[in-house]
């Protein structure tokens, strides 16, 4: 592994375990110096991970030995799932809004995302961009009954990404994620014709050059991959409109896109020939047999139960 992966995984790890961006700095300021020093002592860039150790050892070592001040608001977190369950059964039951009161349970990981001082703004923005994207969709969608065009407001996830990517290229890509959708709908409400939602396939190009669809496989970036990604993202969004479009089931049908994240694990696991892990995905099943459930059934009051999946999913695979 040459200089340039090794840093690069480093950084990844750093990241992925929430280390703070002037921490990350620091170390990699560091590991740099350390790698040099070995390479002029004779080490070859093949036998740096045995010299220094993997990129995950190293970070899952820092994690021990770096201690990060714990904030009052963290009490929030703990309380927030108890506190998500009580507002849910209250509105359930007295008002009868299992859904969308299951929205609530937002809470849990909004009061996660919000306490910590780890991130930065930008990054605390991406990171809450899913949420309020899914909140305004079913707010206008289950209030106004307008599920078409408002599931656009998902595309504000990968233009708050692309703040965050180092493309040289990104003040355009972000604003191309941002004008093109609004071209679309006043198109569908001032100029309509049938094939208006062809608008976004130009998307397909910004998505593709600005990195805003990153694949890391072992923490190291797979750009064979990201094209191919990118094309099953569009084919979702694709099947979205046509079947929204012909049957005028816009929700429940949303849930196609958790098939994005879906596929994202399946083809790493793939890739790096690891057994099916199904607690990796039972999220996803949850939520989709929470909604479904809750629709066909009008079952909301009791489907809440198949979140208990996730946590039973874990038990069993340990």
């Amino acid at each position: 592994m040459n200089k340039e992966k090794y840093l690069e995984k480093l950084s990844y790890y750093l990241s992925e375990r929430s280390f703070d961006q002037f921490e990350i700095d620091d170390i990699i300021e560091d590991y740099q110096l350390m790698i040099d020093e070995a390479l002029e002592n004779g080490v070859l860039e093949d036998e740096l991970e045995d010299h220094l150790g993997s990129p995950r050892e190293i970070v899952n070592q820092l994690r021990k030995t770096i201690v990060f001040k714990r904030v009052k608001s963290n009490k929030l977190v703990a309380l927030s799932p108890f506190i998500s369950i009580i507002i849910f059964f209250g509105l359930g039951f007295s008002m009868g809004l299992w859904h969308p009161g299951w929205v609530v349970f937002f809470l849990i990981p909004i009061s996660g995302i919000l306490s910590s001082r780890k991130r930065s703004k930008l990054k605390a923005f991406v990171e809450l961009m899913p949420f309020v994207a899914l909140a305004v969709f079913l707010f206008v969608g289950i209030v106004f009954k307008v599920w078409r065009p408002t599931w656009v407001v998902f595309l504000l996830i990968p233009a708050s990404h692309i703040l965050e990517t180092k493309d040289e290229y990104r003040v355009w890509s972000f604003l191309a994620f941002i004008t093109i959708p609004i071209i679309y709908v006043l198109s569908f409400y001032f100029f309509p014709f049938r094939l208006n939602w062809l608008i976004l396939l130009i998307l397909f190009f910004p998505a593709s050059y600005s990195g805003v669809v990153s694949v890391r496989i072992n923490g190291l970036r797979q750009r064979g991959m990201e094209r191919y990604f990118v094309f099953i993202i569009f084919l979702v969004i694709i099947t979205y409109v046509i079947l929204g479009s012909i049957f005028h089931i816009w929700h429940p049908l949303w849930l196609i896109f958790l098939l994005i994240p879906v596929s994202s694990i399946l083809l790493s696991s793939n890739h790096m020939k690891q057994k099916f892990s199904f607690v990796a995905i039972s999220p996803f099943v949850a939520v989709t047999l929470f909604v479904l459930f809750g629709e066909l059934f009008s079952g909301y009051y009791w489907s809440w139960l198949f979140f208990l999946i996730i946590p039973m999913a874990g038990i069993l695979k340990s």
